[in-house]
């Protein structure tokens, strides 16, 4: 799916009344069999007893819902409960990885009470105590304009590294891919705070590394959350929702990657390619 200006504005909004508490309680002791679906969340930064961690991975359950956080610089997985604002933890046995990269909790684990969390800045800011430690989660500012592949990486490593480990592409449009006689281009613009583009870009990072050495190159162009039509970059290409794919073949445009071709980029990509090269 592509998400357009008006329909971001909507799920942040959902999400804004998600932390105000504007949806059904998870109560504390909830049967854990009940969170399920957790996914990589992009928006929010952790720091723990004033230190940026990087490598933090942060989960969040519509159906919770809830924030789920899991590091080395604390004991034990942090589940933070919306409506109630309870903060709990749990063993880190107790939590299982997909194979989508969603996350699940298992049916018997238990959870030890750590408080409460407060919300300020309309939920630009969550912060809590647990155990010893000072934790907050703190509004990730975006990824704006013109990067590589290693930027984005390295902006949020639990969103564009593991988002893309599990994804497979195909072995036999990756090789046919590689054989491409002509310079090709994608540039794909997108949104670091678009949980829509924090589920497909990865997969296209992953295809991106499938083809190193090959005619094929990337660049990822950030746009921001509000305003986003009006980037001069934006206009000049007509991009309305995000992510969005575009395919330059020797400098003009071939196709577009948007809606139901990010399920499977690399065979949307060579079916671009493949009509771009039949049609010369």
């Amino acid at each position: 799916m592509t998400y357009s200006p008006k329909q971001r504005r909507l799920t942040f909004a959902a999400a804004a009344a998600l932390l105000l508490g504007a949806l059904p309680a998870l109560a504390q002791g909830a049967p854990a069999d009940a969170l399920k679906d957790f996914r990589p969340y992009g928006d929010y930064m952790l720091v723990v007893d004033g230190k940026e961690v990087p490598n933090a991975e942060i989960y969040f359950s519509e159906k919770a819902p809830a924030f789920l956080v899991m590091t080395s610089k604390l004991d034990a997985p942090v589940l933070l409960a919306v409506r109630s604002q309870t903060v709990e933890t749990l063993q880190l046995m107790k939590v299982a990885k997909q194979a989508d990269g969603t996350v699940a909790l298992l049916a018997n684990a238990a959870l030890a009470p750590q408080g409460s969390f407060t919300v300020t800045g309309e939920g630009a800011e969550v912060s809590c105590k647990v155990d010893r430690h000072a934790v907050l989660l703190r509004t990730r500012p975006p990824l704006l304009g013109l990067h590589a592949a290693g930027d984005l990486k390295a902006y949020s490593p639990p969103i564009y590294v593991d988002g893309g480990r599990f994804y497979r592409p195909d072995n036999q449009v990756i090789a046919a891919l590689k054989r491409a006689p002509a310079p090709v281009t994608v540039r794909v613009f997108f949104g670091s705070w678009c949980p829509h583009c924090q589920h497909y870009v990865p997969l296209l990072l992953r295809v991106e590394d499938e083809l190193k050495g090959s005619k094929i190159k990337f660049e990822y162009f950030g746009l921001p959350k509000t305003g986003m039509t009006n980037v001069p970059e934006a206009k000049k290409f007509g991009i309305n929702g995000v992510p969005t794919g575009i395919v330059f073949i020797k400098g003009k445009e071939a196709g577009r990657l948007t809606g139901n071709a990010w399920n499977s980029p690399e065979t949307s990509l060579a079916t671009i390619v493949n009509g771009a090269m039949a049609s010369r």
